[in-house]
């Protein structure tokens, strides 16, 4: 189950729940730190101003997003079910995807922010491109507003 600590995240966790306790199923709890978060490339593809490599913040941005992914999965373990969690590092649909198919996950739950059409159009969805593109079956968990 993809997570991004988004205000939707608790949301979708509580959503995962119900079906890893009907199913009796292991949850396995990812985060992926997009290449660009880390400063892992040389430019700014939309300025073209170089990015230094900062080494003690791409530490910390990690660490940071490790804790974060531990606080969900001892509330999901308190809860009595099975989780692991990873954090990934690379292009989100992608590495979602990749990782899933190598768990040999049987479904991936992700959450659609449900964003305005103009900024879908230029920013995209993970949640849709992983659904377009993984083997594993995808389910869209999308707020109640």
């Amino acid at each position: 189950m993809p997570v991004d600590f988004s205000e939707l995240t608790r949301e979708q966790v509580n959503f995962a729940l119900e079906y890893a306790r009907a199913l009796n199923a292991r949850i396995l709890l990812v985060h992926t730190l997009q290449t660009a978060q880390l400063g892992e490339i040389l430019g700014n593809p939309e300025t073209s101003i170089a990015v230094p490599l900062d080494h003690a913040l791409i530490k910390q941005t990690q660490e940071s997003a490790q804790t974060e992914l531990n606080k969900i999965k001892k509330q999901i373990e308190q809860k009595g079910i099975a989780v692991d969690a990873h954090l990934l590092t690379g292009n989100p649909f992608l590495e979602i995807v990749q990782f899933a198919e190598k768990e040999q996950a049987d479904l991936i739950i992700i959450a659609s922010h449900g964003r305005g059409r103009l900024k879908h159009f230029f920013l995209g969805s993970v949640a849709e491109k992983v659904a377009k593109k993984s083997a594993v079956p995808v389910l869209i968990y999308k707020p109640a507003k």
